[in-house]
């Protein structure tokens, strides 16, 4: 991730880093398991660059046989449903983005995502083949992702080991994030 937010500062707009951070937060909110760097695209135009609309979304966790695992970690956890607060504040630290901001916006993106879950239903229901049997499925397991996520933002007391896990610092870069 560091390197992402890294290659993103230097080659593009500050709003492509707000883009990124929604990106990395929405493909853990839907399981994403298969959310690979080469899934993060630039688009070239002119003389500039800007992040690709998001492509190849999948809800990894309805398939049998495929990880469970992120492709990316966030502050180090590549278990989806067990990242929490300290994971993506040291996420934030590492990638040079605000703590605080990054927690706000995890908050604000799952209860979006949540609050519009089942008309995204509806509308996919609605085209050709829409009424797969899958989709219940992986309507579930978003809805129950994102809560979990939004319950985990509250947990910030321990390490995975059970020790006292320090707050990191918000102030590492100016700005939103």
């Amino acid at each position: 991730m560091k390197e992402f937010f890294g290659l993103v500062r230097r080659h593009m707009m500050a709003t492509d880093i707000s883009r990124l951070i929604d990106a990395v937060i929405f493909n853990v909110l839907i399981t994403n398991v298969d959310s690979h760097a080469k899934n993060y695209s630039i688009m070239l135009k002119g003389r500039g660059a800007s992040l690709a609309p998001l492509y190849d979304l999948m809800c990894g966790d309805e398939w049998p046989g495929i990880t469970k695992n992120l492709s990316q970690d966030i502050g180090g956890q590549r278990r989806g449903k067990h990242i929490y607060q300290r994971h993506w504040r040291r996420m934030a630290h590492e990638c040079g983005l605000n703590g605080s901001a990054v927690i706000r916006r995890v908050q604000q993106i799952a209860e979006i995502v949540l609050s519009n879950l089942e008309s995204a239903r509806v509308m996919v229901e609605a085209m050709p083949a829409g009424t797969h049997p899958m989709l219940s499925s992986f309507t579930s397991a978003i809805s129950r992702r994102c809560a979990d996520v939004i319950a985990n933002l509250r947990v910030n007391d321990n390490n995975d080991d059970g020790h006292a896990q320090p707050n990191v610092a918000d102030d590492m870069a100016p700005g939103s994030f």
